[in-house]
């Protein structure tokens, strides 16, 4: 069983540097970042469309059954966000970008939008409960068996990446600079190292209470996804740029879904 334990260890580990090297890649490339940026912004919004509804969903009603409790906790994460962007708004005064600062964003290829500092921890919120899953699923598979351990990782490192490229885009789009928006994807990945230690310590019951944050997570990804990010792409009007934008949500959700169809995903 200690074996077993380290082995698992040396995997959510392995996760973590698959994931994090496409962001050391993109901290050299952020001119052409900046450049793809609203594509890329495109492609992230397919993708957390996709997992939510393909992925997390599905292995919520798996994990905790087909009850109202599950559906209940899905609505209550949606609504809980809005309670508190919009209650942040109203009471902090938070509007949006004056007219120069459009001009501006429309000038360097960005999309004009509004400054939510809540958006960002809304986005984190949401990677933050997928990676503490995604960590316990690892650890879990490894009491089975290694073998469909480390099938399990590699389905989970291949889809973690796309979400941390998309996460790290996101961030960058709210405004938050280049180097701290990659160092807070990896942040939000790393608690998958907090999945193994809940399912280290209390086992296969450390699996079943970490599945209850599965609809937290995808609560916390559509309304992202719908609430906040897909009425930002509509400020685009050029008919180039609105084609690009549609071709990105497909190319995002037939990634997600691709990926969610490897054994172990």
């Amino acid at each position: 069983m200690q074996t077993r334990l380290l082995t698992s260890w040396m995997a959510v580990m392995g996760v973590q540097v698959l994931t994090a090297l496409p962001l050391l890649w993109m901290q050299r490339s952020e001119a052409w970042l900046r450049r793809v940026l609203p594509y890329v912004i495109s492609v992230a919004v397919g993708v957390l469309l996709a997992t939510g509804t393909l992925h997390l969903i599905p292995e919520a009603v798996e994990a905790l059954g087909n009850r109202s409790a599950v559906w209940l906790t899905l609505l209550l994460t949606m609504f809980a966000l809005y309670g508190v962007e919009r209650g942040f708004q109203v009471f902090s005064g938070v509007t949006a970008e004056p007219a120069a600062d459009v001009e501006d964003a429309h000038n360097r290829g960005l999309h004009a939008h509004l400054h939510h500092p809540t958006k960002p921890a809304t986005l984190l919120l949401g990677s933050f409960t997928h990676s503490l899953v995604d960590g316990t699923g690892v650890a879990a598979a490894f009491t089975i068996s290694p073998q469909v351990g480390w099938v399990t990782a590699l389905a989970v490192g291949l889809h973690e990446v796309p979400h941390r490229l998309g996460d790290m885009a996101l961030l960058m789009h709210m405004g938050i600079p280049r180097v701290r928006a990659s160092i807070l994807a990896v942040a939000a990945a790393s608690s998958s190292l907090l999945g193994w230690v809940v399912v280290a310590v209390l086992g296969g019951h450390g699996s079943l209470q970490a599945a209850w944050l599965l609809p937290v997570s995808a609560g916390s990804f559509l309304y992202i996804s719908m609430v906040d990010l897909l009425p930002e792409l509509q400020h685009e009007q050029r008919p180039i740029a609105v084609l690009g934008q549609i071709l990105g949500l497909a190319v995002g959700m037939g990634l997600a879904f691709g990926l969610t169809r490897i054994p172990g995903a």
